[in-house]
């Protein structure tokens, strides 16, 4: 989430290789749309218009992946094991404060320089933008579920100073054909980025910056070690930002952290261990419907190249 995958939507759907769902961010899997829909409409995304040939690689893009449990991710891979996975990261200081000014001045449609430190930190601690912001979680889930070279990891930077390489090394990876130039258009087009979205510039407050190092600096350390020091620069700036720590920020930081990020948390675990009970019995269905486990992705759901 906020890492450019909406301009890399656009991008694949000029490429002639490429069918991608009309909706750009299907989230089926596990989501409540799966509660709606069953595997045929689902395959029913990826077919071409007027009877045409089938493209060889089709796929979606939905950000919201990066938060599903272990559990849910295994389902998806015993159903399509051939799953190519793109994941973009971005600096986690800069991807937080970006979610949280679209949060707040985008879908809240308020004044984000009336929004006071306080409730960035709240933002910070709410489980959607902890669970988009642990990227080793997530590198983890994925991995194990489907093997370490399912997935193709890059960076927001490199989408951002050098397009061209970021979409062929995509296209590669997904089995679509290459060199594909970018048009002018594309490579100077932001699309969906936060000073288009929000009405008015805020500066990230020194507080918030500090707080959003001080929680994410060890996750991004486990990542850093994962990734064999691809992400060094960031663990050190993280590591700065923590190191000029204020007293009266560690106990605003606590008092956010224990007491008034809680009712929401524990609101989201409520709501989420329904969801999933429903999920999980949904997917129960779909393999009472479509046979057993190694029959899935058989005659009904026939495997693609999804990414």
């Amino acid at each position: 989430m906020r890492c450019g995958s909406t301009w890399l939507y656009q991008v694949l759907r000029c490429h002639p290789d490429v069918q991608l769902a009309e909706c750009k961010e299907l989230d089926f899997f596990f989501m409540r749309k799966m509660l709606r829909h069953d595997l045929h409409w689902y395959e029913a995304q990826f077919e071409p218009a007027n009877g045409a040939e089938p493209k060889p690689v089709r796929g979606e893009i939905s950000p919201l992946y990066a938060r599903l449990k272990q559990w849910q991710v295994n389902r998806i891979a015993s159903l399509l094991p051939g799953v190519r996975i793109i994941l973009t990261l971005r600096h986690p200081i800069e991807r937080v404060w970006s979610q949280a000014l679209y949060e707040f001045g985008h879908r809240s449609h308020r004044d984000v320089r009336r929004v006071g430190p306080a409730e960035f930190l709240r933002q910070v601690e709410r489980p959607r933008s902890q669970l988009s912001s642990d990227y080793y979680r997530t590198i983890k889930i994925w991995s194990n579920a489907f093997g370490r070279d399912a997935l193709h990891i890059n960076f927001f930077e490199e989408l951002r100073d050098d397009p061209d390489s970021y979409l062929n090394s995509v296209l590669e990876r997904i089995g679509a054909s290459v060199p594909c130039a970018l048009s002018e258009t594309f490579r100077k087009k932001k699309v969906w980025a936060t000073n288009s979205l929000v009405a008015h510039e805020r500066d990230i407050p020194e507080i918030v910056r500090w707080y959003i190092a001080d929680k994410l600096l060890e996750p991004t350390e486990r990542l850093n070690e994962l990734l064999e020091g691809r992400v060094s620069a960031w663990v050190e700036e993280m590591r700065n930002i923590r190191g000029k720590t204020r007293l009266s920020w560690q106990i605003f930081g606590e008092f956010n952290r224990l007491l008034l990020s809680i009712p929401e948390r524990s609101a989201y675990e409520a709501f989420h261990a329904l969801l999933d009970t429903k999920l999980w019995l949904r997917w129960r269905h779909f393999e009472k419907l479509h046979g057993a486990r190694e029959n899935l992705a058989g005659d009904d759901l026939q495997p693609h190249s999804f990414y």
